[in-house]
């Protein structure tokens, strides 16, 4: 083991983490197992600590089935709606034990929510990533960098305790939420300078920093491997970011509220399910379950989170499951949110997803969608919570402009106006998704 896994190991026992027996446990289950039985064991976890022990599942009186999956059917389906007013009866009583803490969902849907997890839900979500990536042919310790959206690296700067941890998981932050030409050559410098065992990265600015890379020539010493988030990986962006980095490139899907999802491994061209994590379903609109190959709704029941179980939770996407006959659950795949990247006159590209991150926690906001008109104009769309009033609405959209306005101006520049407008809707794209992000600066619109 590297000098950093032993620390880390050491370092995780002294504060009580169990992340090495977590990973020990999966890996055994893995080898010995069948992918139904890992799953219908942790399902049976999960149902029966929220019947007991969640106020919000247990007034829903769902008694004990014999089959964990039939019982699972007889839940109603979780949305963000039924969250937000439920926060507090769908969090565990012995939560103070747990080490809780607090989380936000992503801001794809424009719907953020608050959600609560805990120390065995970080640590198996840990564990869970150490398995997958150690499937990819990385170690704890090898050298990583991450493409990755970090809005406080623009406004804040890095932490002493940010440095610190990178140091430990020898790993780099490389910020995706704005590439300009200058900072996309320093970056592809430091990737063929020290080259990583693992790139983790942001679909769109992995495809936007292949494509540069490609179009000016610039070489790039192969990674390992390198996994694609937080965005669709269409088939074009993959085939641009494997011939610039000579490398595999995986899928990987997940979020805030539950964590990994599926991701493609070695060997697996579908997206893998973690059976000790996730279980998914997928419906039609009127919440029935779909046959396999059909796309429709994608429910997730999580399968570590127990200080505030979500079951049967709508997490935003469409997808579809793959038949099994080795009882994993594969997507075939997932049909998410268009991201636009938006740009400056100079060049430089602005990742959509930093403009997202802007409207967490406005509780008068039901949607929202940034439009970049031009290159020093955006309009800020916003369709108001139900629960206040046009003029409430009105009112909290002028006094947040103030706090909104400068973040706006920290990426697109001082000159750049925001326009901000509430609308009684906004109306989904042909394709049936919520676009929350939009350049329609020419060429630069997302299919």
């Amino acid at each position: 083991m590297s000098v950093r896994g032993t620390f880390f190991d050491a370092y995780s026992r002294l504060r009580g983490h169990r992340v090495a027996a977590y990973r020990a446990e999966y890996e055994k289950a893995l080898l010995s197992e069948s992918g139904e039985t890992i799953r219908r064991n942790r399902l049976r976890l999960v149902l029966d600590r929220a019947r007991q022990d969640i106020p919000y599942y247990r007034d829903l009186a769902v008694g004990p089935q014999r089959d964990v999956f039939d019982e699972l059917q007889r839940y109603p389906i979780l949305t963000k709606d039924i969250i937000r007013p439920n926060r507090e009866r769908l969090r565990a009583p012995d939560i103070e034990n747990r080490h809780w803490y607090t989380n936000t969902s992503g801001g794809s849907t424009g719907e953020p929510i608050q959600l609560i997890q805990d120390r065995e839900y970080a640590d198996r979500s840990a564990a869970l990533n150490a398995v997958l990536y150690g499937r990819m042919g990385y170690r704890f310790g090898q050298r990583q960098y991450r493409i990755w959206g970090s809005e406080r690296d623009i406004l804040q700067g890095r932490s002493a305790t940010t440095r610190f941890w990178n140091f430990v998981y020898n790993s780099e932050i490389l910020n995706a939420f704005r590439m300009s030409p200058e900072t996309m050559r320093e970056y592809l410098r430091i990737l063929d300078r020290n080259p990583p065992r693992l790139l983790v990265c942001y679909a769109q600015a992995a495809y936007e920093l292949a494509r540069f890379a490609l179009e000016h020539e610039i070489a790039i010493a192969a990674p390992q491997a390198m996994t694609c988030s937080a965005g669709t990986l269409y088939p074009f962006m993959r085939e641009t970011i494997e011939r610039a980095f000579g490398c595999p490139v995986y899928n990987w899907y997940g979020s805030r509220e539950v964590g990994v999802i599926a991701t493609q491994l070695p060997g697996e061209p579908l997206l893998w399910i973690p059976p000790m994590a996730q279980h998914v379903e997928i419906v039609d609109e009127a919440g029935v379950p779909v046959p396999a190959g059909v796309e429709g709704e994608i429910l997730v029941t999580s399968l570590s989170n127990l200080s505030m179980p979500l079951i049967r939770y709508r997490i935003g996407d469409r997808g579809a499951l793959a038949p099994s006959d080795d009882g994993i659950q594969r997507l075939t795949h997932v049909a998410g949110r268009n991201v636009d990247t938006f740009r400056t006159r100079d060049g430089t590209l602005v990742d959509g997803e930093y403009f997202t991150h802007l409207l967490y926690f406005r509780d008068w906001v039901h949607k929202f969608q940034f439009v970049q008109a031009d290159f020093e104009r955006i309009v800020l769309r916003v369709e108001p919570s139900r629960r206040f009033s046009r003029d409430e609405a009105a009112a909290a959209l002028q006094a947040a402009l103030p706090e909104i306005l400068p973040q706006v101006h920290a990426v697109l520049g001082p000159k750049c106006q925001l326009e901000a407008r509430l609308v009684d809707e906004i109306p989904t794209g042909s394709s049936g998704k919520h676009r929350y992000t939009i350049c329609e600066i020419g060429g630069t619109q997302a299919a």
